[in-house]
């Protein structure tokens, strides 16, 4: 019966789109029902897109597709996925609240090890201690396979065998990795899990600053605050900015951010420019250094600030990037990052319960450059996976993103850098890395 409704639907919908015009009659009320959603993103983003220009005409589209087809039917070819559309009723999914990646077990071909690579503060991850660069080598009593790897996802409470991993000398005198296992560890159930924005931070030792920052997120704008007095009380004179999980959020959170780290003397100094289509010209504004923003809070007075980045740091972390390069030295270690380099905004309908984010603007720093669409290229890269023993909780300093970065800033470390070494001599290979979906706002977002 399911399958004969579709196919009834389908029919209608095709029948619609051929009778919306017959006979010189306008039908498109009769089909609105059908059509409403679609109708408004079109009209949304034919006034407010950048790219509106390379929309298709209206006579060649089809207003009866799902909302998210919909939008990919109409965005430029400049577009690499930056816009979206989404419900406004999306929530976070039930998980355990750990990345891992599964590595293959040596002398057995379908079985592996996990390996932890982020924890959520707060999740049943969390609350077991779990934490990152342990192994899990058993689920239940069971081997981690293609079958079982989904018990690691979500669901009930799970028994893990856990392990460590040591490097050791095999029969030939070679030096070779290896994971035993120490104890077991009782997951609790699974839940709606949040990331939270700030998971780590500290002074280290010879005042350094460290701040891992996931998300630029206004609700912890407060708590942002607050580091940047106890940075200030500790004297920090160096800092390391950890935003290898940060993929964007709101860019009155850069403007934020990048006061708090220039240098004093640039306060009140551009920050950015931004430059709306040509039907949005009278949005084109300019951004600045703003003391005003400090309000319970410190400038850092920085000459140079560290940057940890990888593939995953996009759309508000490179303007941050972006902008602070003109006004004091910015070196990135790590890998590349992803390469957003336009804004959104967020349109909304109450009628659809359905959310908008096309791109609005181009954002250029004070030289008016924006020329990192491929990506911002590490100082020193670094792959945060290529040493087992220093895959490490998140502001331990011998971590080896962290620990790059500390041998820079001691000049143990001399830029440029050598090719980052090879993984080292475990025998395992890397096949497949998970994630937690997380809730937070990627890319750009202007209000």
């Amino acid at each position: 019966m399911r399958r004969r409704n579709i196919q009834l639907f389908l029919l209608l919908g095709v029948l619609a789109m051929t009778s919306l015009f017959s006979c010189g009659v306008d039908r498109w009320p009769e089909y609105y029902k059908w059509t409403g959603r679609d109708l408004w993103i079109d009209s949304v983003m034919r006034e407010e897109y950048l790219w509106f220009e390379d929309i298709p005409n209206t006579k060649d589209l089809n207003y009866f597709l799902e909302p998210d087809a919909f939008l990919k039917k109409i965005i430029s070819p400049l577009d690499k996925g930056y816009s979206s559309v989404d419900t406004l009723y999306a929530t976070p999914l039930p998980s355990y609240g750990f990345d891992y990646t599964l590595y293959s077990i040596v002398g057995n071909d379908t079985a592996f090890n996990a390996l932890i690579t982020y924890v959520i503060p707060g999740s049943p991850a969390a609350e077991v201690g779990l934490k990152r660069g342990e192994w899990i080598m058993k689920v239940n009593d069971d081997f981690i396979t293609k079958k079982t790897e989904e018990l690691l996802k979500e669901g009930e409470s799970r028994k893990l065998l856990m392990g460590e991993y040591s490097a050791q000398e095999n029969e030939a005198g070679e030096t070779e990795g290896v994971i035993t296992s120490y104890g077991e560890a009782n997951l609790p159930a699974s839940r709606p899990v949040e990331d939270v924005t700030i998971p780590a931070y500290d002074v280290l030792t010879g005042g350094v600053g460290y701040l891992a920052y996931n998300s630029f997120s206004a609700e912890d704008n407060s708590e942002l605050l607050r580091l940047s007095q106890y940075y200030k009380e500790n004297n920090v004179k160096e800092f390391v900015l950890d935003l290898r999980y940060n993929a964007g959020g709101a860019m009155d959170c850069v403007q934020l951010m990048a006061t708090i780290l220039a240098p004093a003397d640039k306060l009140g100094s551009t920050l950015a420019s931004l430059e709306y289509s040509q039907k949005q010209m009278s949005k084109d504004r300019e951004l600045t250094f703003d003391n005003q923003l400090l309000q319970g809070g410190n400038n850092l007075n920085l000459s140079k600030v560290y940057i940890l980045t990888s593939s995953t740091t996009a759309g508000a972390a490179e303007m941050l990037i972006n902008c602070l390069k003109p006004y004091m030295t910015v070196v990135l270690v790590g890998a590349t990052t992803k390469g957003e380099n336009v804004a959104t905004a967020s349109f909304s309908s109450d009628k659809f319960q359905w959310i908008l984010r096309p791109v609005v603007c181009e954002v250029f720093n004070s030289e008016g450059k924006a020329d990192y669409s491929t990506g911002f290229t590490a100082d020193y890269a670094v792959n945060s996976l290529q040493d087992f023993a220093k895959v490490l909780p998140l502001g331990n300093p011998n971590e080896e993103m962290l620990s790059a970065a500390l041998g820079i800033i001691d000049g143990s470390i001399v830029l440029p850098e050598p090719e980052p070494e090879p993984e080292p001599e475990t025998q395992m290979k890397a096949v497949k890395s998970v994630k937690v979906k997380r809730t937070f706002r990627n890319g750009l977002i202007v209000k």
